[in-house]
């Protein structure tokens, strides 16, 4: 999960740099922004099982 998210957020730089239209690098960063935030939710939320 977390390399198809770094695989986007690439994708995203890629979309900011060569694309001339402002509403589809906009609508892609926020895809990624959702997918970052959710990706740390979901660590954020986990539960260590350590035993010392």
């Amino acid at each position: 999960m977390d390399t198809l998210i770094f695989g986007l957020l690439l994708a995203v730089s890629l979309l900011i740099v060569f694309s001339r239209r402002r509403w589809t690098v906009i609508v892609s960063w926020a895809v990624a922004v959702v997918a970052v935030m959710s990706l740390f939710a979901m660590h954020a939320t986990d539960s260590l099982d350590l035993t010392f």
